[in-house]
């Protein structure tokens, strides 16, 4: 139970802040500016990556220091892949679809990272 209860803890808050990203996104840049090939976009695009990373690195964080087991990673892994997969591809709808392929495929070793970051008596994945 303890397993379960820190992946969902994990997913909660990388979604809070992917969810912040988006709004941070739109506020800033605008619906359009994803779409969008100048410069502005690319920036913005490299920002909004820069966050989902972020987010998935902090939910890492958060599994470790609920419950600093391989299962509690390995399980914040495949709830991040299967409900992020639907915000991300949600976060990143007006971009190109290997935006959304990309964004999935850098959960793995950003959730690893973060769960690395978090202090410990002994390393977990040593």
């Amino acid at each position: 139970m303890k397993t379960f209860l820190a992946a969902l803890f994990g997913v909660i808050v990388a979604n809070l802040f992917a969810v912040t990203a988006d709004w941070a996104t739109i506020r800033l840049a605008g619906d359009g500016l994803l779409r969008d090939q100048t410069t502005n976009g690319v920036v913005v695009m490299l920002f909004t990556f820069l966050w989902t990373a972020v987010s998935v690195v902090l939910g890492g964080y958060v599994v470790a220091r609920v419950h600093d087991t391989r299962r509690s990673v390995s399980s914040f892994i495949v709830l991040e892949l299967f409900f992020g997969a639907g915000l991300i591809a949600e976060f990143w709808s007006p971009a190109a679809g290997w935006v959304n392929a990309l964004a999935l495929l850098l959960v793995i070793p950003f959730a690893i990272l973060g769960a690395a970051l978090a202090p410990r008596s002994a390393h977990v994945f040593a």
